[in-house]
C-alpha cells in the first residue's frame, strides 16, 4: 500500500474535475505495465461506492477477458481502513494508494478513470452506476477494442 502526502488545502468552489486527455500523475504506478489501467477513486464512507462494487466486479471481469488491465484504487482513508474496505467489497484490486483526492481533481466518489499506457486519461466515469451500467459497459468495451494489443506495441 502506498501513501501519498499532499498539502491539505481545500479546493476552490469552482474547481472542475479531471477530464479526458489529461495526464494522471499518480506516484508509483507503472502505466506501461499494461495497455490500460482502471483507477478507482473510492471512499469507505461513500454509499455509492459500496452499492456500485458488485457492478465494478462484473465490469472488471468482462473487461479483463478482452484485455489485460491494471487495477488501481485510491482512497483518502487510513491504510487499514482502505485495505479492509477493498476486501469487504471483494474488488480484485491489490494496488491501493492512500491519498487525499483533491490533488487529482476528483470532486466526488466514486470516480473511475480509464488511463492508457502513457498515463493519459481516456475516459472518466463519475458517481454511482445505478442506471448507467449499460452505457458504462459499452464505453469501456469500445475503448478497449479500439486500443492496440500489448503484443503489437
Amino acid at each position: 500500500m502506498k501513501r501519498h502526502v499532499f498539502p491539505q488545502r481545500p479546493l476552490p468552489l469552482n474547481v472542475q474535475g479531471i477530464a479526458g486527455g489529461e495526464r494522471l500523475n499518480l506516484p508509483d504506478v507503472d502505466w506501461k505495465r499494461t495497455q490500460k489501467t482502471l483507477v478507482f477513486f473510492l471512499n469507505k464512507d461513500c454509499h455509492f461506492c459500496t452499492s456500485s462494487a458488485p457492478f465494478y466486479r462484473q465490469w472488471i471481469e468482462e473487461a479483463s477477458a478482452k484485455q489485460n488491465l491494471s487495477l488501481v484504487a485510491v482512497l483518502p482513508n487510513s491504510p487499514e481502513e482502505a485495505k479492509a474496505y477493498i476486501e469487504s467489497t471483494k474488488l480484485p484490486i491489490a494496488d491501493i494508494h492512500i491519498s487525499p483526492l483533491a490533488p487529482y481533481r476528483i470532486v466526488g466518489t466514486p470516480t473511475v478513470l480509464l488511463v492508457n499506457h502513457s498515463g493519459i486519461v481516456e475516459r472518466v466515469w463519475f458517481g454511482g452506476v445505478s442506471g448507467k451500467e449499460k452505457q458504462m459497459r459499452e464505453e469501456l468495451m469500445a475503448s478497449i477494442e479500439k486500443s492496440p494489443s500489448m503484443e503489437s506495441r
